[in-house]
């Protein structure tokens, strides 16, 4: 994860970094492999053990076009997104940065109940 800081033309102080989730919800990738020319099993069954798509498991899903990541810009007083991250953002002037930051999109501070910000900023998807 890549971090940078900058000052806009008010002068607020923000920081910007970028968010690239490891294991997103392989049913939403393109390409269904659900579907297809699959021919159904008639021989006996060789499997045993506990069926690993009974488990509960907590899944995470992302709204279209986070899966491959995304930048987040924050203030003290505002939080911002932007997908997709540009390649070399953090080779930009801070200039380049605030032009980027002006098209994030904002978010609420009580939006979504993930993890994927904590550490930078101690909560969850804001």
């Amino acid at each position: 994860m890549s971090y940078r800081t900058f000052v806009d033309r008010d002068g607020s102080y923000w920081q910007v970094w970028d968010s690239q989730p490891t294991k997103v919800e392989r049913r939403l990738a393109p390409g269904d492999r659900r579907q297809g020319t699959h021919r159904r099993w008639s021989g006996t069954e060789r499997r045993s053990g506990a069926d690993r798509r009974t488990i509960n498991q907590r899944r995470i899903t992302l709204s279209e076009g986070y899966g491959r990541g995304w930048l987040t810009f924050e203030s003290l007083q505002e939080k911002r997104r932007l997908i997709p991250i540009p390649s070399h953002w953090e080779d930009l002037s801070n200039g380049e940065l605030r032009a980027l930051c002006d098209k994030a999109r904002p978010v609420s501070r009580t939006e979504g109940t993930g993890n994927a910000d904590q550490g930078r900023t101690g909560g969850g998807i804001h």
